[in-house]
């Protein structure tokens, strides 16, 4: 008997599947883009609004929201303790923050606007802002930011109970 060999195919690709291929989780890069656009968009916190609005579909909120809640409440990303990694780097903070806000009643009530805003138009950032509010309010963490004079500022921000 005669056996021919079956032809081969050359040049085969090895084909991953979507659901294997994962993406790198870099929050510094992420915090780069959005403390560049928060420096950007000025002093007017709609125009802040509107930038947050707007990067939600490039930006991947979902993933970073930890990150992002950082940033909009402390002005940068948090270390474990409480205290801001990027502290000497002015490039890495943005002033768009609560923390750096003024602290009459309307300046912090416009920013829990901007909260409200993102909430509302990204429903699945509801439970991460309630998580970055329980760990805000952390003994240790709010020690932290009771001499920048936070206290002021948290009842207005949170929504009533």
């Amino acid at each position: 008997m005669n056996k021919h060999q079956k032809p081969v195919l050359t040049g085969q690709r090895f084909k991953t599947r979507k659901r294997d291929e994962k993406e790198k989780f870099e929050p510094t890069v992420f915090r780069d883009t959005l403390v560049q656009g928060l420096n950007e968009a000025g002093d007017d916190l709609e125009a802040v609004a509107k930038f947050l609005d707007s990067t939600g579909s490039r930006l991947d909120y979902r993933r970073y929201a930890d990150t992002l809640f950082d940033i909009l409440v402390a002005g940068s990303m948090l270390a474990p303790g409480g205290t801001r990694i990027d502290d000497g780097d002015k490039t890495k903070m943005t002033n768009h923050c609560v923390f750096s806000a003024n602290e009459d009643h309307e300046t912090i009530r416009n920013y829990a606007q901007v909260f409200n805003k993102l909430i509302r138009r990204y429903k699945y950032l509801e439970k991460a802002f309630e998580d970055e509010m329980k760990k805000a309010l952390r003994p240790h963490l709010l020690s932290n930011f009771l001499k920048h004079g936070w206290q002021k500022k948290m009842p207005t921000l949170l929504p009533p109970l």
